[in-house]
C-alpha cells in the first residue's frame, strides 16, 4: 500500500536528485544512483594518517579523522552541502549519515565509540534555521551503528559570525571559547565522535575537541560529510 502511495506521489510530486536535478527512480532517496556512483569519496577511513587527521597533528590528540566525499567551490556536491545546512533539507543529512556510516562500518571508525556528539549551535542560529544539521547528520551514522548519540552536552555559548572569510588563525581565535561540556555531562571517561557537516580549516572541530577534552572526555574521534580539498 505504501508503495502504491508513494508512486502516485512520484507521479504528481516527482522527486529529483538532489546534485544533478534528475528525476528520481523508484528505489533512489536524495540522490540518484549516478550521483552516488560519482560522489567523490576520500576514502579516508582506510588512512589514519589522512589530510584531515593531519590538520590536527601538534593541536590536540585526535584518535580518528573522517570525512565522506570532498567538495570544491562550484562542485555539485557542494550545492548538496548548502542545501543540507540552509534549504531544509535535514533528512537528506540524515540519509547521507546513514550511508556514511554504512560504507564505514568495515573500517575502525566506529570500533569504541562511546557516544556521537554533534557539533553544536548557538541557540540563536538554531533557532532561526529551525535544526542542526550536524544533528542530522549524527542522527543517521547513530541510527546506522547503534552508538547512542548525545546532545545535550557540548554547547556553544558564542554566537559567531561566518567563518567562510576568515583565515585559519582568525577562525581559531575566534572559535577557540565558543564550546564548553555542561557540568553534569555524561561523557567522562567516554570516547566521543564528534559529527560535523563539513571541515575546511578544522577550527571548529579543534576548539569542539579542546573544550570535551579539557572536560574529561577521555578520546575524541571525528567525522564530517565532507571535506575541502586539504
Amino acid at each position: 500500500m505504501r508503495s502504491w502511495f508513494r508512486d502516485i506521489a512520484d507521479f504528481f510530486f516527482p522527486r529529483t536528485c538532489r546534485v544533478c536535478g534528475k528525476v528520481l527512480l523508484h528505489n533512489e532517496d536524495y540522490l540518484c544512483m549516478q550521483c552516488m556512483l560519482d560522489m567523490p569519496r576520500t576514502d579516508f577511513g582506510a588512512r589514519p594518517d589522512n589530510a584531515m587527521a593531519q590538520l590536527f597533528y601538534g593541536k590536540i590528540t585526535v584518535e580518528r579523522a573522517v570525512a565522506y566525499f570532498y567538495f570544491a567551490k562550484g562542485s555539485d556536491y557542494r550545492r548538496l552541502i548548502h542545501r543540507i545546512k540552509y534549504n531544509g533539507e535535514k533528512e537528506c543529512g540524515r540519509y547521507l549519515g546513514k550511508m556514511m556510516a554504512r560504507e564505514l562500518i568495515t573500517t575502525s571508525t566506529f570500533a569504541g565509540i562511546d557516544y556521537i556528539v554533534p557539533v553544536p549551535l548557538h541557540r540563536n542560529k538554531e533557532r532561526k534555521r529551525g535544526y542542526n544539521q550536524s544533528e542530522w547528520i549524527a542522527q543517521g551514522i547513530a541510527d546506522e551503528t547503534g552508538i547512542p548519540l548525545c546532545t545535550d552536552a557540548l554547547v556553544c555559548r558564542t554566537h559567531r559570525e561566518s567563518q567562510t572569510r576568515k583565515g585559519i588563525y582568525d577562525r581559531y581565535l575566534a572559535t577557540r571559547e565558543a564550546f564548553e561540556l555542561l557540568e553534569d555531562h555524561s561523557l567522562h571517561g567516554a570516547h566521543v565522535l564528534l559529527v560535523d557537516d563539513v571541515v575546511t580549516t578544522g577550527a571548529t572541530l579543534l576548539a569542539c575537541g579542546e573544550a570535551l577534552l579539557k572536560s574529561g572526555v577521555s578520546k575524541v574521534s571525528m567525522a564530517t560529510l565532507a571535506a575541502a580539498k586539504i
